[in-house]
């Protein structure tokens, strides 16, 4: 319990870091012109994200003895996880259903973006590429920011929490409202969206007791939002 209360102090607080001067980084970010200096923010962004929500989760867990965590639901959740309501009765069916759902959805999005042009939520404009070059950073950083993301607030810090307060309820909730304070330089748009983003993904986790899934499903609606709606509005020509 002691580990699990230090581990969970430094998982806080590798949050603070990551939001201190958030909003003044992403002003500077959003005044730059030129493509090397984007793409090197690109390649801070992607590092500090490692540090902040990769790192800890692999450090922390295997302290705790709970890498396994990673693969299987923690004995904590599954009270929690009974209250949810069961969405197939065959767990294969259910995650196959679940993949081709988040797939589909992609092509959807994409084609929706195409027809309709429409915008996206919140404020990432300046995230979008502009230029072939940065596409790549885009799809890395789509990818890093649903594997670490979902790793951290949807398992690692609930799991902190419920291993110190015995609540795994307090957990989900908690790291929830951080999910969605995290992205606050997206405006409150950006912050009720990515908030209802991260209860859909708890909600799915817990109903699933599959991490990968959740991940899956967040790396596509980021790839959706900042490669393949770019791609079709032309950025790949230029």
């Amino acid at each position: 319990m002691v580990a699990a209360a230090l581990l969970l102090i430094a998982a806080l607080g590798g949050i603070w870091w990551f939001q201190k001067g958030d909003l003044g980084e992403y002003r500077r970010f959003s005044a730059l012109n030129d493509g090397h200096s984007r793409r090197m923010r690109f390649r801070l962004w992607l590092a500090r994200s490692a540090l902040t929500f990769l790192l800890p989760v692999l450090v922390g867990l295997a302290l705790l003895g709970r890498i396994d965590a990673l693969a299987v639901m923690p004995g904590e959740f599954p009270t929690i996880a009974a209250a949810m309501p069961p969405i197939f009765d065959s767990g294969e069916a259910m995650q196959g259903m679940l993949v081709g759902g988040a797939v589909g959805g992609l092509a959807v999005g994409a084609v929706l973006a195409r027809v309709m042009k429409r915008r996206t939520l919140g404020n990432i404009s300046a995230l979008l590429p502009r230029e072939r070059r940065e596409l790549k950073y885009a799809a890395v950083l789509s990818v890093m920011a649903g594997v670490t993301e979902e790793a951290f607030f949807r398992l690692y810090l609930p799991l902190l929490v419920a291993m110190v307060t015995g609540q795994a309820g307090i957990g989900f909730v908690g790291s929830l409202v951080l999910f969605g304070a995290m992205h606050r330089y997206q405006g409150w748009v950006g912050v009720a969206a990515t908030t209802a983003l991260g209860a859909v993904m708890t909600g799915l986790y817990l109903m699933t007791g599959s991490l990968w899934v959740v991940m899956l499903v967040h790396v596509l609606v980021d790839l959706n939002g900042l490669v393949v709606t770019p791609v079709l509005g032309g950025v790949w020509r230029k």
